[in-house]
C-alpha cells in the first residue's frame, strides 16, 4: 500500500466552539464593554456544563484579551482605558505600514490585484449606505495588506488586536460622508501604491487609522 498525504479535517473541541461563541456575543453587542460574563448564564444558553465555559473564558483572556478575569470578582467582558486606544492604534499602524512595505516586496501585482478588486465592491457603499456591508470591505480591505506580506507572525499579531478594533466599531454608527471619506482614503492608499510611493500610503493609513478609530473610539468612550 502506497502511502500518500492527505488533508484530515479535525474537528474543533467544544471549548472552540464555545470560544468562538461568546466571541462573537461580544463583536456583535450581546455582551456589552465591562460587562460581568456569567458562567452559570452561559451554561444555560449553551446547554453545557461550565467547565468549557471556563476554558473558553481564560483562552479569551489569554489571547485576543477580550476577557477580563479578576480574581474574587469574576470575568469582565473587556473596556479600554483612553490609553488603551492610544496604544492598539499605535501598534495597528506599525503592523499595517510594515505589512505595506512587505507585501510591495512580496508580490506587487497580486497586492493591487486584490486591493482593487474590494475598491469596486466599495463602489455601490458611496451611493447608498449599508454599515454591514462597509464594515466587512474596509475589514477585508486593511487585512490584505496583512495576508499579502506573507508574515504569519506580523498576521497573529495584527489578528489580535483586530478583534478589538472590531468590537469597538460595531458599536459606532458612520453616516453616509464618514464612509464615502473612508472609501476615498483606501482609494488614496490604493493610488499611491499604483504609482510606487510605499512611504505616502504609509502616511495615508497612520491618519486613516487614527481618524477612523482611535478619535471615535474615543468618543464611544466618553459615553459609556
Amino acid at each position: 500500500m502506497r502511502h500518500q498525504s492527505r488533508a484530515i479535517d479535525i474537528p474543533r473541541s467544544l471549548t472552540e466552539i464555545v470560544e468562538e461563541n461568546i466571541r462573537q456575543m461580544i463583536l456583535n453587542g450581546d455582551l456589552e464593554l465591562g460587562e460581568q460574563v456569567s458562567e452559570s448564564k452561559l451554561s444555560e444558553i449553551f446547554s453545557l456544563s461550565k467547565t468549557p465555559i471556563r476554558e473558553a473564558l481564560l483562552r479569551l483572556s489569554a489571547g485576543e484579551r477580550l476577557i477580563e478575569i479578576k480574581p474574587r470578582c469574576g470575568s469582565f467582558v473587556f473596556s479600554l482605558t483612553e490609553k488603551e486606544i492610544t496604544d492598539i492604534a499605535m501598534v495597528r499602524i506599525m503592523l499595517e505600514q510594515g505589512a505595506i512595505r512587505a507585501a510591495m516586496h512580496a508580490d506587487r501585482t497580486a497586492l493591487l490585484t486584490d486591493l482593487e478588486k474590494n475598491l469596486n465592491a466599495c463602489e455601490s457603499l458611496r451611493q447608498k449606505l449599508d454599515l454591514t456591508a462597509y464594515r466587512k470591505l474596509d475589514h477585508r480591505f486593511h487585512r490584505i495588506f496583512v495576508e499579502h506580506a506573507r508574515n504569519p507572525y506580523l498576521s497573529d499579531m495584527h489578528s489580535t488586536i483586530t478583534t478589538k478594533v472590531l468590537a469597538m466599531r460595531n458599536r459606532l454608527t458612520f453616516s453616509q460622508e464618514y464612509v464615502h471619506n473612508s472609501i476615498g482614503e483606501h482609494v488614496q492608499m490604493f493610488e499611491a501604491l499604483l504609482g510606487d510611493d510605499v512611504e505616502k500610503a504609509c502616511r495615508v493609513v497612520q491618519s486613516h487609522i487614527h481618524n477612523g478609530f482611535t478619535e471615535r473610539a474615543r468618543r464611544l468612550l466618553s459615553q459609556t
